[in-house]
């Protein structure tokens, strides 16, 4: 029987939490939970990166970015690139709609740069206040569903060849150097490895907090 996108989240939630759960020495869960981190609006830093992103989402360049827009780049052009599979691409869509989603954003809806930046406020603290209590994030949701695509190997950990296919498959850059050089942002202990659990506080850092150490993680052309 086919489940529903909201019967897909809840199994998600489920999942992670009971990961939590029996979380042990072994695991890096949580690793990086349990931090109070703060966000300043205020930051220069923070409202340009996130304008230079809210521009380059606006597919049609007409001053309004929808859900539907976020929705398409992530499973049309994102996963089909990066050959995810259909459960994948099943995954990573329901991730992206509610994330996007917990910032206000409705499928047919149009949001001018006033409500969408607004929307990321309400959401950044909705979500420290889980990441403080160790609680299930979107954030994480959607970093463990787009981990599980790029980690071609299945390792449990990225590599810097599935991270340059990730991103040129993304269209975020080709320069091959540049590709090294957000890997490194990413690989927060410098184990020459990625996994899921950095890849999220380092996105945390950039999108959530403007944490300098993760400064870098979209390359010299996002602030």
């Amino acid at each position: 029987m086919m489940q529903s996108r909201s019967q897909r989240l809840a199994s998600q939630i489920f999942k992670f939490a009971a990961c939590s759960a029996n979380f042990s020495s072994e695991g890096n869960l949580h690793l990086y939970e349990g931090n109070k981190l703060t966000a300043d609006y205020t930051n220069p830093r923070w409202i340009e990166r996130h304008r230079h992103m809210f521009h380059k989402l606006d597919r049609d360049n007409n001053g309004f970015v929808t859900l539907d827009e976020f929705v398409y780049k992530a499973s049309e052009e994102i996963c089909k690139n990066i050959e995810a599979t259909p459960e994948q691409t099943d995954a990573h869509t329901d991730a992206v709609t509610n994330f996007f989603a917990g910032a206000g954003m409705k499928f047919g809806v149009e949001s001018k740069w006033p409500e969408y930046i607004k929307g990321w406020e309400v959401l950044i603290d909705d979500e420290l206040e889980k990441w403080a209590a160790k609680e299930p994030t979107l954030i994480r949701i959607w970093g463990g569903a787009l981990f599980d695509i790029i980690d071609k190997s299945g390792d449990g950990a990225i590599d810097l060849e599935e991270w340059e296919f990730y991103h040129k498959s993304a269209g975020v850059f080709e320069n091959i150097e540049e590709c090294a050089a957000t890997f490194d942002v990413c690989d927060a202990n410098s184990d020459g490895k990625i996994d899921v659990e950095e890849m999220t506080r380092q996105h945390v850092g950039f999108w959530y907090t403007a944490d300098p150490v993760s400064d870098g993680l979209y390359g010299p052309s996002v602030p």
